[in-house]
């Protein structure tokens, strides 16, 4: 009998710290349970529900400073709630946090399965306590391997004239967050180039170095320039903050996915960061907390640059279908210039993990050096606009295939602010191609 109660004992013990939340340096989200909040399949069965609370206090902005009461950073009152919640609608509870920057408790529920899902988010849609309900909605990356690796020539920089732009400005004192997969962060293109890192997605991956799709996307934003090594970043002097939302989806395989959850986690974190500029090389459904979120990143002065599908649909082309997102295509026609804002996205060479290198496409690379660009121009005058800047890129696009000038878009705002003074004197060159032939363009 005492074996069988030793056993016993043991037994809950283990159940016990299974149960308990799995924590990440800086995530203050109360974990219940894990492995339903990252199954694909299980999503249309989550739901996410969000109500104000006025005792969630601010931080600094640092990407991991969150006021903590205990082990958890939300009130008591929030937690009641969201138990009354789970209660009434008979729901399972897996995971809650306070979104600090817009004073918004996060819950996310479990649908049982013989329960509707469309009839209880129709009851707490008008339930009083409620102020957001919604589906826990998926994203996915946008970029797939090409065939040709460790080629050497980066051609997407020459068709851009990026080195001619870095005569001006090489991202300096700009940060970017990318909210996408891990990085490699000993890779020799990308070492002491991240500020910051963290990871959102560790309950369902907790690597970061080995993955491919966010080494790949960094690499063309901030990749070292003059180190002997490698390939050259669209601005390799800015500073990259790396927030892992995404997870692949497999090992050694350049798609992943992320959702509503993971997503929200990061948002957050690039908003208390302070960062310039914030690249979301995903796309997915229309998400209001999400949409709650970036609506208060852009009030705050970042700009959001996002992977544009070239699907109108808000359902499969959020965040790029919000109207405030700079939206970025993989090189399109140059009819569709005024409305959209095209790069290079095919076969591009990025830093991969392990010291490598390979050719990536898609319009998560083409969102990438848009931000890129975006950072140089932000370098020689920090108060951009979002306006300001899609206006610069699309009097920049040029060709048939609507290809952006980064050396042009550099020189006419040199024509607006101050620049140093070859620079300028090139810029009254370029913008007076027109009118002079190309034997006298430079004379």
């Amino acid at each position: 009998m005492k074996a069988a109660a030793v056993f016993q004992c043991l037994l809950l013990t283990v159940a016990c710290l299974l149960a308990m939340p799995l924590k990440s340096e800086g995530i203050s989200a109360k974990t219940y349970e894990t492995s339903p909040l990252y199954n694909k399949n299980n999503a249309d069965h989550l739901l996410l529900v969000a109500f104000k609370d006025a005792s969630i206090k601010r931080m600094p902005n640092t990407a991991t400073g969150y006021r903590q009461r205990g082990s958890y950073s939300s009130s008591t009152w929030s937690e009641e709630v969201s138990e009354q919640i789970a209660h009434d609608y008979h729901l399972q509870k897996l995971t809650e946090w306070p979104m600090t920057e817009v004073g918004v408790h996060c819950v996310v529920y479990q649908v049982a399965l013989n329960e509707s899902v469309a009839d209880t988010l129709k009851n707490l849609s008008q339930d009083q306590r409620v102020d957001i309900a919604q589906t826990m909605h998926v994203f996915n990356t946008k970029t797939h391997e090409g065939n040709d690796p460790y080629h050497t020539l980066q051609a997407n920089l020459q068709s851009m004239h990026i080195d001619q732009a870095h005569r001006t400005a090489t991202g300096k004192n700009i940060t970017i967050a990318m909210i996408d997969t891990g990085v490699d962060r000993q890779h020799p293109d990308l070492s002491g180039q991240i500020s910051q890192n963290e990871n959102f997605a560790e309950g369902i991956s907790a690597s970061f170095d080995n993955d491919k799709h966010g080494t790949a996307v960094a690499g063309v934003m901030i990749a070292k320039k003059d180190n002997g090594i490698g390939i050259v970043g669209i601005a390799p002097d800015a500073r990259l903050i790396a927030l892992k939302a995404c997870w692949p989806d497999s090992d050694d395989t350049m798609s992943a996915a992320c959702n509503s959850f993971t997503l929200a986690l990061a948002v957050n974190a690039a908003i208390k960061s302070g960062a310039d500029i914030l690249n979301m090389s995903l796309s997915g459904p229309q998400d209001p907390i999400l949409e709650l979120l970036l609506n208060k990143a852009i009030a705050e002065g970042m700009i959001v640059v996002a992977a544009d599908n070239g699907q109108s649909s808000k359902e499969s082309n959020f965040p790029a279908s919000m109207p405030n997102v700079i939206s970025v295509q993989s090189c399109q026609p140059a009819a569709n210039a005024a409305q959209n804002i095209s790069a290079p996205g095919d076969k591009i060479l990025t830093t991969l993990p392990h010291s490598t290198y390979d050719f990536i496409s898609g319009s998560s690379i083409s969102a990438a050096e848009v931000s890129g660009i975006i950072a140089l121009l932000l370098e020689l005058k920090g108060d951009l606009s979002i306006a300001e800047a899609k206006t610069l890129l699309q009097q920049a696009t040029l060709g048939i295939l609507a290809n952006i000038n980064a050396n042009q878009a550099v020189s006419a705002l040199c024509m607006q602010t101050h620049c140093p003074s070859e620079n300028v004197s090139l810029a009254h060159k370029i913008l007076d191609w027109p009118n002079k032939s190309f034997a006298n363009a430079f004379n």
